[in-house]
This record gives structure tokens, sequence and C-alpha cells, in this order.
């Protein structure tokens, strides 16, 4: 069977998987709250990567801003 410790623990996490509700309703929320952490890594990462608009864009931008703010 599992001769090494890694081996030993994946087969008794597989076992507490199989036979225990509370051990995969446990699981789900781990992967779940992984699944969420990984999204946002990504998201943060997206963000930081973007080129910086340009002076006429953020120029643009302000412009337009004030146009909606005034009566």
């Amino acid at each position: 069977m599992a001769k090494s410790p890694l081996g030993i623990i994946f087969a008794a996490a597989a076992l507490a998987l199989a036979v225990s509700p509370e051990a995969r309703k446990a699981a789900r929320k781990l992967a779940v709250k992984g699944a969420g952490i990984a999204l946002e890594l990504a998201d943060q990462v997206k963000d930081r990567t973007k080129e910086p608009p340009s002076a006429e864009a953020i120029k643009n931008e302000k412009k337009n801003t004030e146009h909606h703010l005034l009566p």
C-alpha cells in the first residue's frame, strides 16, 4: 500500500473524506476560500500590470468629471 509518510497522510485524508460528512463540508469550505483567494490575487496582479493612463486620458477624465458635477 502506501510506503511513504506522505502516502499514508494522503490515504488517511481520502478515507476521512470518504466516510465523514463533516470532513467533506470542511474540505469544501477550504476549497471555496482557496478559490476566492486565488481570484483576488489574480485581480491584484492584473491591476498592477496594467499600463498607467496617458496624460491626455487623465485630462479628459477630469474634464468629463467636472462636466458631470457642474449643474
